[in-house]
């Protein structure tokens, strides 16, 4: 060893932390969780079981609410694709409906049935109340 190193008070049998009341041993636990060492005992799972229950509710609601976001975001994708499409058609009927309801196209389309545009201005008739 190396004196005065970093390895000069290295002791390779270190002083047990000393149990709490409850049996708990903080440092072991520590020295568990940094080696990724997690064997749970069938008593701690029972002493536990509401508090893991409750991590099993927080993941299902997790998940659950993650596929419910993936879905209000293809549907808002979807409306959105349909108002452009139902946007475009409208605009194309608007335009129809437009030339269509032209005077021209109107006198145009009427001269097949025979009716005729009038080239002088309406006359107003007028009625005695006694012709009713």
């Amino acid at each position: 060893m190396q004196k005065g190193g970093r390895l000069a008070n290295f002791n390779p049998n270190p002083v047990e932390t000393p149990k709490s009341e409850s049996g708990f041993r903080f440092g072991e636990t520590v020295r568990k969780m940094a080696d990724l060492d997690f064997q749970v005992s069938r008593e701690q799972l029972i002493n536990n079981r509401n508090f893991l229950a409750y991590i099993f509710l927080l993941m299902v609601l997790y998940i659950f609410n993650s596929h419910q976001a993936e879905n209000t975001i293809r549907r808002t994708n979807r409306l959105q694709s349909e108002i452009k499409d139902l946007r475009s058609e409208y605009i194309t009927l608007f335009k129809e409906v437009m030339d269509k309801s032209r005077q021209s196209s109107v006198a145009k389309n009427l001269e097949a049935t025979g009716l005729k545009e009038l080239k002088s201005p309406p006359h107003k008739i007028y009625l005695d109340e006694l012709d009713y």
